[in-house]
């Protein structure tokens, strides 16, 4: 059975998931920051006989599901079909399970690793800022471009997510421009405590091969690890595999993606 879950099971869901926060990330870091159900966040728990099964979590366009076990997989298709996210994120043996149900409504794959980083050369480049809220569009606007980051989002999702999270405080983001154009970013998806994820990492096409993306983990990196905080990321192609091992960080979690294309 699945319930909509409230501000009284937090605790109940902090003890599920423990310290295995590395397989549901978002999930974690959404619940602490938002609480089971606000503005932005609903979340549910499929439970058995009083022990927890699973947890989801939905946050704008996006649903999060964390499982330790085997658990009801056709009543969180019919709850996935009721609110039709745009993207599910879960572990890989989570993912899998669901692919062949929600296959036949459109999601599409992508299998991948959450990583930690164990080790950095924590440099800094003048060339690098942190963005504020006025760089929100053109951030939104290089994402959305993206075939790999922006294919499950509207561009007016992307500029709403980040604006709400920038001007929380909840994430940060790091921009290289040229003549005051964006043209490469990184930020954390989330930080909470001594917990960050590193996400959106992309440089325009006409400005790849310069290094960019590895000069803004090391810049990042080097504030996140100065505040001593645990710095994780997900990470899918090869190449983005073979630039996060490139800069320290090591697998820790089999993880994967279903998403609907948008454009």
């Amino acid at each position: 059975m699945i319930v909509k879950s409230t501000l009284a099971d937090s605790e109940r869901i902090k003890r599920y998931i423990g310290k295995n926060y590395a397989a549901c990330l978002y999930l974690y870091m959404d619940l602490i920051q938002y609480g089971p159900e606000s503005d932005f966040t609903k979340t549910w728990i499929q439970e058995e006989t009083g022990e927890i099964l699973c947890i989801l979590l939905s946050y704008h366009t996006a649903m999060h599901i964390y499982a330790q076990n085997s658990f009801n997989v056709q009543e969180v298709v019919n709850l996935i079909k009721e609110l039709r996210p745009s993207q599910i994120c879960a572990t890989k043996t989570t993912i899998l399970a669901l692919k062949d149900s929600l296959s036949i409504f459109g999601y599409e794959i992508e299998l991948g690793y959450v990583g930690k980083l164990e080790y950095s050369s924590q440099i800094k480049y003048d060339c690098i800022q942190e963005a504020t809220i006025d760089d929100v569009d053109d951030i939104s606007t290089l994402l959305f471009h993206d075939e790999g980051i922006g294919a499950s989002y509207t561009l007016e999702d992307l500029k709403i997510q980040f604006r709400e999270r920038l001007s929380q405080g909840f994430v940060r983001s790091y921009i290289i421009k040229d003549n005051g154009k964006i043209v490469a970013h990184l930020g954390t998806g989330a930080e909470v405590g001594n917990v960050c994820i590193i996400t959106y990492v992309i440089t325009d096409q006409e400005y790849r091969g310069h290094g960019y993306a590895k000069m803004l983990y090391q810049a990042a990196c080097h504030d996140l690890h100065q505040e001593g905080k645990d710095i994780y990321a997900v990470y899918y192609t090869d190449n983005a595999i073979h630039l996060h091992h490139s800069v320290g960080f090591k697998d820790c979690c089999e993880f994967g993606k279903l998403f609907l294309k948008t454009h």
